[in-house]
């Protein structure tokens, strides 16, 4: 089995703006960037597109060869910074960032959510996916959700994963040989 991961292109937003599940579109170069993507994929015919259901990840998926609908997956949005959606980062009260800042994998933003609970529904949705060998499977998603992906078949710690820079537009694969064995290749990050 081949897992394609696939980060959406840029967001339309203001630099300096906390935003996880905030539903934003993408800037107006995205036909340009969905383009370098597609080179990167051409010639492969995924078996399965899955999609994150938000507008930047939407639009890139339809732009992907497939012969299926896109299964469109609330699991894999980004994490959800709850109350800080659409702040800026410095208008966020210090206490509540230090707070968070300590221990992101456990910590929530006020009614948002830990990034171990979105390894946890991270891992949830790649149990569902299976190993079939044939298949290869294309996943439009947001940078935690890839983040979260390689903690698992990296092992990497979830403490360590923010040191990879993850570009907009990244292709990262992952090639499953067996369950004791599998691959990653960063096609462009």
């Amino acid at each position: 089995m081949e897992i394609w991961l696939i980060r959406h292109t840029t967001p339309q937003v203001d630099n300096g703006v906390c935003y996880g599940q905030l539903d934003l579109d993408v800037i107006d170069s995205f036909i340009e960037e969905a383009g370098l993507i597609k080179q990167h994929v051409e010639g492969i015919q995924f078996d399965k597109v899955y999609s994150s259901p938000l507008v930047r990840c939407k639009k890139l998926a339809d732009k992907l060869p497939t012969s299926n609908s896109i299964i469109y997956d609330k699991r894999l949005k980004e994490i959800d910074f709850g109350q800080w959606e659409g702040l800026a980062w410095k208008s966020i009260p210090h206490d509540e960032m230090e707070q968070w800042s300590a221990d992101y994998v456990n910590n929530t933003a006020p009614d948002g959510e830990s990034f171990g609970q979105l390894i946890e529904r991270t891992n949830d949705f790649i149990a569902q996916l299976g190993t079939a060998s044939d298949e290869k499977v294309a996943v439009i998603t947001h940078s935690g959700i890839i983040r979260a992906f390689l903690v698992k078949y990296l092992q990497i710690p979830a403490t360590k994963i923010f040191s990879l820079d993850l570009s907009f537009g990244c292709i990262v694969k992952i090639i499953i040989h067996s369950k004791e064995y599998q691959q990653v290749k960063f096609i462009t990050a």
